[in-house]
């Protein structure tokens, strides 16, 4: 599928705001910090599960690829691609803290410094610690 058709159809599928495909937002967003390089075709910045449902969907039926993005910090490069990229957005940055900070959930969006930063008045945090702790985001973390 060219990337004209894949505007088409993704645009029928989430709002211009979601949607990436000029040459230098899909050249920064699809770099990681690893030094491998492949440029998406289209950036989507998914904000509920049902949204990354409706991308999976699409993607299983028109067989275009999908990878997933929490930050980027990564210098593995897995969320490299040449097809789409799947960005994880403030949707996904959410908290929910019980049993005096025994039980956490956090979304796969709120950076690893968010989520200690919530721990921290129950004498907790996460583990391990990345050095990249304030931009890695809990779905790179895990």
């Amino acid at each position: 599928m060219n990337t004209r058709q894949l505007y088409v159809q993704l645009s029928q599928l989430f709002t211009k705001e979601q949607l990436f495909f000029d040459d230098l937002s899909c050249l920064t967003k699809g770099t990681d910090a690893g030094l491998y390089r492949l440029i998406p075709k289209a950036v989507v910045k998914v904000n509920s599960e049902e949204e990354v449902v409706r991308l999976l969907q699409f993607s299983h039926r028109e067989k275009v690829p999908v990878t997933f993005k929490a930050a980027g910090t990564s210098l593995s490069g897995q969320t490299i691609t040449d097809s789409i990229l799947m960005e994880t957005g403030p949707g996904f940055a959410f908290s929910a803290i019980t049993d005096n900070g025994y039980t956490a959930t956090f979304g796969c969006g709120l950076t690893g410094a968010a989520a200690n930063r919530l721990l921290m008045r129950y004498q907790r945090k996460l583990g391990p610690k990345p050095a990249s702790i304030n931009a890695a985001k809990i779905g790179g973390i895990i």
